[in-house]
């Protein structure tokens, strides 16, 4: 508001347009905004603004003192005298003092009692106040401003003391408190700062030499130079950086799990600082690297995938991926508002900031941005795998990078398509040549608790005759419409005899996953070998051979018919197996029959017995049937071997591709964030995500403005990296840690809190003018060490 008066009344005076009473109107608001504004900021807010003011009354906004406080109204428009503000700057003895420490200076009270007495005019709408601070306090705080032209003071004329700019900054203050600087470290206790501080490692006795016995005036800059290009000082600034974004190897909290690829964003934080990438594009990379790379392709797209690891850092405190967000987006916009702005956004989240002109609703905005960006998830103990870890490639790239491996079982897939197109004849070859079909059992289902076989009157289910070489298939079909999910349907199949056996399990209209062999109950007859066939709707999984005390088996693995090549010697065998009759709700009918089938290797008898249970009639199964398949032709036997066969070649084939190729090749992920669905934020009240206040545009900061995001714009991290990057804060946050990494205190101590809880700059003219250097130098860091290392305060010695 000031700024608009400012650059407005003086037009409005000098017009001859206005009305009289325009004229007057505009003069009570110039000298409002001239004389008594400021002594209300200066001596009146302190107790008379902000959320709580004493007696109830507010002097930030003309409504505010029209209502008055718990005295009532306390000013009568052009009448000074019966106003209660006036009786009360003057400290008469029937009002509160104010102010109640000391008494305004005679022309402070002059100017008061001039404005009521000219009608009190007053500009303000409504209060100004921007969270923790008001407008004008705002607008002044030093961290804030642009960026001022400081020149460095005139050097000494002594010429004692090297001509170098920071030194002038630091040297004015010391005269005039009549201080003299530290006298200067020796070459040897130089070098080795000097080392430690790029490098983190010492200097060699050689470097250390080198540079005691090198009289050059250029030696200390050379030195400087060369542990600049050394690749440790990428490690070593990368380190102090990765410190700030809480950088660690797993996720924290709650989900404490490694952080997968999380590597790559390290090693990218040493490799940017090492080619010395100005921290302007540092920033946005960071913040937004997977969209200002997104047309690229190889290296340059990954690595503005890998440099959004910035913002995947930040800390899981649920169990999944999309529990707690709120409190990941709090743990982003903390470190994100300290890292490149030095300001304490968070504290936003519950309420607007108590100290710093940040409002709740400025966070919100910042969590829109956010809550439109997916976040890879590092996967947990209830949920297992990481999530979401972002492709370093691109479609092309992809395949380009598969192509070996495809190469290499490419020839083995087109044989083994092959074996699999020729399966179904050979099923189809082999089930024609049944020769007779007996029906065992035929059974109505009355009872939800199902039926026992043996019951069935009319069952012929004991001592069936077979002979040897026939092969023989049972098959159990449901009759009727049903509903369930299935109906399980139990057999066993005694045979008796020596000899050799093949069972195979077949089902007409689905695959069986397996055929887990185990002992059988402990009241069964001595001398009985068990096997238990279960047959499901899905593939084999597995290989299962020489269980102590069964049967050795075999199972051919998915896709072929599952079969147990079972050494009986001069036991007889009981098979169980476990048949479920399904039908589905969404394909209504029954279900089709299911089998087992076996070759015997001997004239013999077989014996069935079973049940059927889970029926439900209303809506399950209406019977069942029972029927044993014989194939009498001598070649069926050897059918069946060919099936086997080409399962067995297939497996050969499979375990040949898999052995020559290798694993699939995993296409290089990282750890990073992507932009997700836009959508603004709502507040939640009291920082309660179950509590909606009103619904927030995403955009920038309200005191630098509050640019909105353009609605093209997808999440808005494109351009809240513009907005940090090219704001004079963020530059003097970094120049200020820098000084910190030299000196082991900022020129601003709090580093991470440039906001009112935080310290002043010791030095402000030296920090804009460092920051000046540092943004018409490009932003980069490397001459800004340069800069600080060759002044004499850097090369000072500690000892005083």
């Amino acid at each position: 508001m000031n700024r608009w008066v400012a650059l407005f009344v003086p037009f409005c005076l000098g017009g001859g347009w206005l009305s009289p009473e325009s004229a007057r109107a505009d003069e009570g608001h110039a000298f409002f905004e001239a004389q008594v504004r400021p002594l209300l900021v200066t001596h009146c807010y302190g107790c008379h603004g902000g959320d709580h003011a004493k007696g109830g009354l507010s002097l930030e906004s003309r409504q505010s003192w029209q209502r008055g406080g718990d005295s009532g109204p306390v000013i009568v428009p052009g009448m000074p005298e019966e106003s209660l503000l006036v009786r009360a700057i003057r400290h008469d003895a029937e009002a509160s003092p104010m102010p109640p420490e000391s008494q305004l200076a005679p022309e402070q009270i002059a100017v008061l009692v001039e404005w009521v007495r000219r009608g009190a005019p007053d500009p303000r709408d409504s209060a100004t106040k921007i969270a923790g601070m008001n407008e004008q306090q705002a607008q002044a705080w030093w961290a804030f401003q642009p960026l001022a032209d400081h020149q460095p003071p005139a050097g000494k004329s002594s010429g004692t003391e090297p001509d170098h700019p920071i030194d002038r900054f630091l040297l004015e203050p010391l005269e005039a408190a009549g201080l003299a600087p530290a006298v200067p470290a020796d070459r040897r206790t130089w070098i080795r700062r000097a080392t430690y501080d790029l490098t983190g490692l010492p200097p060699t006795p050689e470097e250390v030499e080198s540079l005691v016995n090198d009289p050059s005036p250029d030696a200390f800059a050379r030195v400087v130079d060369r542990l600049l290009d050394s690749p440790h000082y990428g490690e070593r600034w990368g380190r102090h950086w990765l410190d700030v974004v809480r950088y660690a190897d797993t996720a924290g909290e709650n989900t404490d799990r490694p952080l997968p690829e999380m590597w790559r964003y390290r090693n990218w934080v040493f490799e940017s600082l090492n080619r010395d990438l100005p921290m302007d594009k540092f920033t946005r990379m960071q913040l937004a690297g997977d969209l200002l790379r997104r047309d690229a392709r190889g290296d340059a797209y990954a690595e503005g995938i890998i440099a959004t690891g910035y913002l995947a850092l930040a800390r899981r405190f649920g169990h999944d991926i999309d529990q707690e967000n709120h409190l990941m987006y709090e743990d982003v916009i903390d470190n994100l508002g300290k890292a490149f702005l030095g300001l304490t956004i968070a504290c936003a989240r519950c309420h607007d900031h108590k100290y710093d002109p940040v409002t709740q609703e400025d966070y919100y905005a910042l969590y829109g941005i956010l809550d439109s960006s997916r976040f890879s998830f590092s996967g947990c103990e209830a949920k297992g795998a990481p999530r979401d870890l972002v492709p370093l490639l691109t479609g092309a790239d992809a395949e380009q990078w598969k192509r070996p491996w495809l190469a290499i079982r490419e020839p083995f897939d087109r044989q083994i398509s092959e074996l699999e197109a020729q399966r179904p004849a050979l099923v189809a070859d082999w089930q024609s040549q049944a020769a007779t079909k007996r029906v065992l059992l035929a059974a109505d289902v009355e009872e939800a608790g199902g039926i026992t076989f043996a019951d069935v009157p009319g069952a012929m289910l004991d001592n069936i005759p077979v002979r040897k070489g026939e092969t023989l298939m049972l098959v159990v079909a449901p009759r009727g419409n049903h509903g369930a999910d299935s109906t399980l349907v139990h057999l066993e199949i005694q045979e008796q005899g020596e000899g050799q056996r093949r069972w195979t399990t077949d089902d007409l209209v689905a695959a069986f996953p397996q055929a887990n062999p185990h002992i059988g109950p402990a009241d069964a007859p001595v001398g009985w070998h068990f096997l238990d066939l279960q047959a499901e709707p899905a593939g084999l999984n597995e290989r299962l051979e020489g269980y102590e005390n069964q049967p050795a088996i075999k199972i051919w693995r998915r896709g072929e018919t599952p079969s147990v090549l079972v050494n009986t010697s001069d036991q007889p065998i009981r098979v169980w197996t476990e048949l479920p009759a399904r039908s589905f709700l969404l394909h209504p009918g029954p279900s089709g029959p299911v089998a087992v089938a076996w070759v015997s290797p001997i004239d013999g008898v077989v014996s069935i017995r079973g049940n059927a249970r889970d029926v439900h009639p209303a809506n399950g199964l209406d019977g069942v049937a029972v029927s044993l398949e014989h194939f009498a032709d001598p070649q069926s036997s050897s059918r069946l071997g060919r099936l086997a066969e080409e399962s067995s070649r297939r497996d050969q084939l499979i375990r040949k591709r898999d052995a020559d190729s290798g694993p699939e090749p995993m296409i290089p992920a990282a750890f990073a964030v992507v932009d997700a669905e836009p959508q603004d934020a709502s507040v939640h009240m009291q920082g309660d995500p179950e509590k909606k206040g009103a619904t927030v545009p995403r955009r920038w900061l309200g005191i630098f403005g509050g640019a909105a995001v353009p609605a093209d714009a997808g999440s808005g991290r494109l351009q809240l990296a513009d907005w940090i990057a090219t704001h004079p804060l963020s530059s003097r946050v970094i120049v200020n840690r820098v000084w910190q990494g030299h000196f082991g205190r900022g020129l601003v101590r709090s580093v991470n809190d440039f906001g009112s809880r935080g310290e002043g700059p010791s030095h402000p003219e030296l920090l804009d003018w460092l920051t000046a250097q540092f943004e018409a130098g490009g932003r980069r860091l490397k001459p800004l060490h340069r800069l600080i290392m060759l002044s004499a305060a850097y090369g000072r010695s500690s000892i005083a």
